[in-house]
């Protein structure tokens, strides 16, 4: 039950965001309101990648370790579900099933080209920004955007 209550807080709060970046974006673009909700990302990433390391006290930490880290992250603080479908010391991948932010995005209307870009320049940028702190030689990409609700992306977080 927790997960499903977290998971419709965080699309409500998903919707109010993306209500706000559409209203902001009708105002000064579209193209300026996403940067500066990439740097936003970046910032907030920056800190709690920052504070993960510190925390950890490890200085060299691979893909394996900053999945161990963080791995829960996004299940638990924001009712995604999520997959590990493939592990090595170099390469994580996921499977994302249920995102709170693909359904408010839906909910309102937007089409999934915005929605990929969206997510590409924010929460993307937010786990790869927050995964270089941990260590700068990681990233993270989004390798396959969802077709709909019921399908999945594919993500990964590398070292190298």
């Amino acid at each position: 039950m927790a997960t499903a209550d977290t998971f419709h807080g965080a699309k409500n709060a998903f919707s109010f965001f993306f209500a706000y970046l559409n209203t902001v974006g009708q105002d000064i673009g579209m193209e300026r309101a996403i940067a500066l909700d990439t740097r936003m990302c970046e910032t907030l990433g920056s800190a709690m990648g920052k504070a993960i390391k510190e925390k950890a006290g490890i200085e060299e930490i691979d893909a394996m370790g900053v999945d161990a880290l963080t791995g829960g992250y996004i299940d638990d603080a924001l009712g995604f579900s999520s997959e590990v479908i493939q592990k090595s010391g170099n390469r994580v991948v996921y499977k994302i099933g249920r995102c709170p932010i693909y359904e408010a995005a839906q909910e309102l209307g937007m089409d999934d080209a915005t929605v990929e870009t969206i997510c590409r320049a924010s929460a993307i940028r937010f786990m790869d920004t927050r995964v270089k702190q941990i260590n700068p030689h990681l990233s993270y990409q989004l390798n396959e955007f969802r077709s709909s609700a019921d399908n999945f992306c594919i993500e990964e977080v590398k070292l190298g």
